[in-house]
């Protein structure tokens, strides 16, 4: 018998298009960096609800645009309620447990390969409650962390930020399970990484055009989610 996973509820940050992946400025115009952004956040937002158990998603600050792909795909979409990142998340996790979650799940919304099942993995990782549970991105950020309710701490993000999310367990008593789930670690922040992602996952820029042509006013809803099975790990990111 599979056990049954607690109530837990997905958080994830947006900055309003116009301030995305601004790293990416200098190699893509502003409509394919627009595009990227909201196809990547459609695929966390649906990896998230298409996997098992209890689960809701919370999508946080961003624009119009980003409420709009959001609500379809699924997930609420509240306005930013801090001044910076990490006491964003941090009050959208308070406001998740008082409505009941048992845990709150951190993810980015610019993962272009995460899955349900990577998702699954994580909630089923940190099942028991009995520990923070992380994913470090590829750099050293932090990519994912599971943080129960009884075991929260503020969250530190930014560069270099999963060696502090290790301290910060440890001074709450406890320490961070690592998974390592390479889909989870690769975001997309940097030309390389979007040329690597572009050239080897299928359907990548198929997909990337039907978002530019939806933003360039082709269409009253955005395209459907590509399926999470489609996109295949390229051998320089297994």
């Amino acid at each position: 018998m599979t056990e049954e996973l607690p109530h837990w509820h997905a958080v994830i940050p947006m900055k309003p298009l116009a301030e995305a992946k601004s790293r990416l400025a200098a190699s893509l115009p502003p409509l394919a960096r627009h595009a990227l952004v909201l196809m990547m956040l459609q695929r966390v937002v649906t990896a998230v609800l298409g996997g098992r158990g209890s689960c809701q998603c919370t999508v946080v600050g961003g624009d119009e645009r980003v409420r709009q792909v959001a609500e379809l795909a699924g997930a609420r979409w509240i306005s930013d309620p801090a001044s910076d990142l990490n006491a964003s998340v941090w009050a959208a996790i308070q406001t998740v447990y008082a409505e009941g979650a048992e845990a709150a799940l951190f993810l980015p919304g610019d993962l272009p390969l995460i899955t349900a099942g990577d998702v699954d993995e994580i909630a089923l990782a940190g099942r028991r409650l009995t520990h923070p549970i992380g994913v470090p991105s590829t750099e050293g950020g932090t990519n994912a962390l599971w943080f129960p309710a009884a075991l929260a701490f503020e969250p530190l993000l930014g560069e270099g930020s999963y060696a502090r999310h290790r301290e910060a367990a440890k001074s709450a008593g406890t320490n961070l399970g690592t998974l390592e789930l390479p889909r989870v670690m690769t975001d997309l922040d940097t030309p390389d990484v979007y040329e690597r992602t572009k050239k080897n996952e299928e359907g990548f820029s198929a997909l990337l055009t039907d978002w530019q042509t939806w933003l360039d006013g082709g269409g009253v809803a955005p395209p459907p989610a590509c399926p999470l099975v489609t996109l295949k790990l390229s051998g320089s990111e297994r």
